[in-house]
């Protein structure tokens, strides 16, 4: 038993101690001796096989575990590695989150700002003009007591006068009368009677009262006059100062010609078309472009290079890689847009009016995908999406002038009363000054305003009288669901209204917001400007129904409808292809004008054919442009494409000029190579054959390019016929008999352009040697006239052709070469005359090659065997 217990601790490197316990008593002898065996076998067992399989079975086993713990703690400090980096990378992701959340923070809080600044300005704005229009009627006012009081003034003269007139006639009637009576005797008395009368009537008129009176009258009415003149200068001055603060022409002096009364009337006219002007069509920097001589502002092409900025790259690749798959919910995608349309303002707040519309152009293509993607989404705040658009727009308005002459229907025609149709009560839309415009859209539907006074019941209406309120005053209270419901309203009626996206683009916001307040306040006049009676505290009644109008009108003008994109998107669209087509129809004018147009020579050919090369490289552009314009993309309903002129005339004209200007310039050549004194029988005869070849090429012209190309070739060929032809022999010894002296400084050298040689002769300095032609297309050079004295300056000399020293003996060559550059002499001369010859062939050969005009005149040499070369 204790063997099997003690088996794994007996025997091999084991070292076993054994306590026996001998009781010496013979009643346990048996137990003793068993012991004493038991110890005894204990003392000498030895390890067995099957245990040291065990132990190495074990130790196996714990060297695997030794490995696998290395292992598992190699890869612990590998994984506590990478979340170190991790936390890093997630720590520098932190910081900048938290910067680019600085960044829209003070975006926000410069917008928040520019806002409320903009705000403050309007109601002072709004406060000073409705000064000014109190004040305008108080002018009114003066000038129709004033015309009043001079209209009387003038009655009661012109009834003095009447009775001045009637007097003076009853008087002549009595002397007449009483002239007559002088005859008669009979009639003295009653005569005298009369005469009587007639004479205390004349006393009484011209006694000194009613002179007096009369005087006194007539300065009571050149001071009313004087007066008046002065009142109306006044008026004059002040209306020009308001007229130069908003940018209206200045009005002429009412005092320069015309009676006082018309110049009245007349000013009063001015002052109300002038204020139904400026209410209509607001002054703006932006639509104030130059539209001098028509131009058209080309857009700028996909090929030209967009100015890049950190700003406008950081926002390109974050609107191009943000993918709503990527967000769990609905919320979180809508956040994530709506901060990068947030980001979009306020990069273009950042960059300011000098840059805003450099920022837009290198944003333009990735803020329309994204807003073309986001639309089926339908999670984009729309009132960002309106702001968007109304920045690309009136950026487009500023750079293209076509736009700029288009006029909107002002604010009233968009809204209407409920139960009482459309308000027609403003002044501005029956002003008899009105010059007409034309609207974008003439069949508008308005937005039906629906208030009420609110109606006081008996008992509300006793405590008022108690209390002694005015009953009789209705007062209106805008809740906030009310407002709301007018907030709601408003949308549903922008959505898909081009007419109101117009008005919103060609329209400044406090403009438009001003107007509003204005309609409000003429139809609803139960509506309190002051915040007395108003839920928003401080803000008035007007203040609040107009922001909730105009808010609604924003919010649903950006929203999309599919298929269609939204309104401002379309209006977008529309003047895109406004602009196109008005700039393709600019350059198909002015390609038609140059395709009118007739070349005289060859110059004009030139100036045409590059005008209508640079006309249809643009109109290429541009067709190029609208093919990949984003903006053009987002429209879906269908709209009519955009025209495209043809071309066809102008594409036939400028593949016309290009012929004709290929035959002018090989005449221009035939006529180079013939300025000489006199040309061969074989050369003539081929220099009119060229130009019979270039005749034949006349029917691929036009007819407007047949009198150019007629009257080249004619001139060309009287110049060639009136050249005297030798034959080709007596040619060649007329230009040997030449005198050497008439090799130098006795012939032309004006050449228009220098060809550079440089000859490696293993000397120090190689020689440079410049070559050309004259006019006489003779082979010129400049060298340096001693190769030793590189600074004495270079010489020009004309060289003689190779035929000049067919019978001259070396000494004869030496003396012609010695009037030429040292360096050509060097590289010409030989030890014997035939080497010489051939040396210079060569030479002149590889001189006059260089030289492109020279190029024809080698080959003919060539063939006439005048180049003597050894090697042939």
């Amino acid at each position: 038993m204790l063997t099997k217990v003690l088996a794994d601790s007996l025997g091999g490197s084991s070292k076993t101690l054994m306590i026996v316990n001998v009781v010496p008593n013979s009643a346990n002898l048996s137990e003793t001796l068993s012991s004493l065996n038991f110890s005894s076998r204990a003392r000498n067992a030895v390890l067995g096989l099957g245990n040291r399989d065990t132990i190495k079975k074990w130790r196996d086993i714990a060297n695997d575990a030794r490995k696998e713990l290395y292992e598992k703690e190699k890869e612990s400090q590998d994984l506590k590695q990478e979340v170190l980096g991790l936390k890093h990378s997630l720590k520098d992701a932190n910081d900048q989150c938290v910067l680019l959340f600085n960044e829209v923070q003070k975006a926000w809080k410069v917008s928040y700002t520019l806002q409320s600044d903009l705000k403050s300005e309007n109601i002072m704005l709004a406060d000073k003009q409705k000064i000014e229009r109190e004040q305008n009627a108080q002018l009114r006012n003066q000038v129709a007591q004033l015309l009043q009081l001079e209209q009387d003034q003038k009655v009661q003269i012109e009834q003095r006068d009447s009775t001045i007139q009637a007097l003076q006639a009853k008087m002549k009637s009595i002397e007449s009368r009483l002239s007559e009576a002088l005859h008669s005797s009979e009639d003295r008395s009653a005569l005298g009677s009369d005469l009587s009368n007639a004479k205390a009537i004349g006393d009484g008129m011209d006694s000194p009262p009613v002179t007096k009176k009369l005087e006194e009258e007539l300065k009571k009415r050149d001071a009313l006059i004087e007066r008046l003149h002065e009142e109306n200068e006044k008026l004059f001055d002040r209306l020009t100062e308001k007229a130069s603060l908003a940018g209206s022409p200045k009005l002429s002096s009412p005092l320069s010609k015309g009676p006082l009364n018309v110049q009245s009337r007349d000013l009063v006219s001015r002052i109300d078309s002038r204020g139904h002007s400026m209410d209509v069509v607001p002054s703006s920097p932006a639509l104030a472009a130059d539209k001098t001589e028509g131009t058209v502002a080309l857009v700028k092409s996909g090929s030209d290079k967009v100015k890049t900025t950190p700003a406008g790259e950081y926002l390109t690749s974050a609107l191009n890689d943000f993918d709503p798959e990527q967000h769990d919910s609905l919320a979180a995608i809508s956040d994530g847009a709506n901060k990068l349309l947030m980001l979009v303002l306020a990069a273009v707040i950042k960059a300011g009016a000098s840059r805003e519309h450099e920022i837009l152009a290198e944003i333009r293509d990735a803020v329309f995908s994204f807003v073309r993607k986001m639309e089926p989404q339908r999670v984009m705040d729309t009132m960002l999406v309106s702001r968007v658009r109304i920045l690309y727009i009136r950026s487009l308005l500023a750079r293209s002038p076509e736009l700029q002459s288009i006029k909107v229907s002002p604010v009233e025609n968009f809204l209407e009363k409920a139960n009482t149709g459309r308000s027609r009560s403003s002044s501005r839309g029956s002003s008899p000054g009105r010059s007409p415009v034309r609207y974008v859209d003439e069949h508008i539907q308005g937005f039906r305003v629906n208030l009420k006074p609110e109606k006081k019941s008996k008992f509300s209406s006793v405590v008022s009288k108690i209390r002694g309120l005015d009953q009789d005053t209705p007062r209106q209270q805008v809740t906030a669901g009310k407002l709301r419901e007018i907030n709601e309203e408003a949308k549903s009626f922008a959505i898909g209204n081009k007419a109101l996206a117009a008005l919103f683009v060609h329209t400044p916001a406090g403009e438009l917001q001003r107007q509003l307040r204005s309609w409000l306040a003429e139809n609803f006049d139960f509506l309190s400007v002051l915040g007395d009676d108003a839920s928003g505290g401080t803000t008035g009644q007007l203040e609040l129904l107009s922001t909730a109008i105009m808010d609604g009108w924003m919010a649903g003008l950006g929203a999309a409808v599919p298929p269609n994109t939204d309104a401002l998107g379309q209006l977008l669209s529309e003047y895109s292809k406004r602009v196109y087509s008005s700039q393709l129809q600019h350059l198909k004018d002015i390609a038609g004008t140059l395709a009118s147009e007739r070349a005289e020579d060859a110059a004009q050919v030139a100036k045409l054919r590059s005008a209508l090369e640079s006309v249809d490289h643009k109109r290429r552009k541009i067709l190029q442009q609208i093919r990949s314009d984003v903006a053009l993309l987002t429209l879906q309903d269908g709209g009519p494409p955009i025209q495209n002129p043809s071309t066809a005339a102008e594409d036939a004209r400028l593949a016309s000029l290009i012929s004709l200007d290929g035959i002018v310039k090989q005449v221009k050549d035939i006529v180079r190579q013939s300025s000489m004194s006199t040309l061969s029988k074989s050369k003539k005869k081929q220099m009119l054959a060229s130009l019979d070849e270039l005749a034949e090429r006349m029917p691929s012209l036009l007819d407007i390019d047949h009198p150019c190309a007629q009257r080249q070739i004619a001139d060309a060929r009287h110049v060639i016929q009136s050249i005297p032809e030798e034959d080709d022999h007596l040619q060649e010894q007329s230009h040997a008999l030449k005198p050497s002296t008439d090799l130098g400084f006795g012939t032309e050298t004006d050449v228009a352009q220098w060809n550079v040689l440089q000859f490696n002769t293993g000397a120090t300095t190689p020689f440079i040697i410049k070559c050309g032609a004259n006019s006489n297309s003779e082979l010129v050079i400049k060298a340096d006239a001693k190769i030793q004295e590189p600074k004495g300056g270079e010489v020009v000399r004309v060289v003689p052709r190779p035929s000049v020293l067919e019978s001259m003996s070396l000494e004869e060559m030496k003396h012609v070469f010695s009037q030429l550059p040292e360096a050509l002499s060097l590289l010409a001369l030989a030890r014997t005359a035939d080497g010489t010859r051939a040396r210079y062939s060569r030479l002149y050969r590889t001189l006059a090659m260089k030289v492109p005009s020279l190029r024809d005149l080698v080959g003919e040499l060539e063939k006439g065997g005048v180049l003597k070369d050894v090697r042939s």
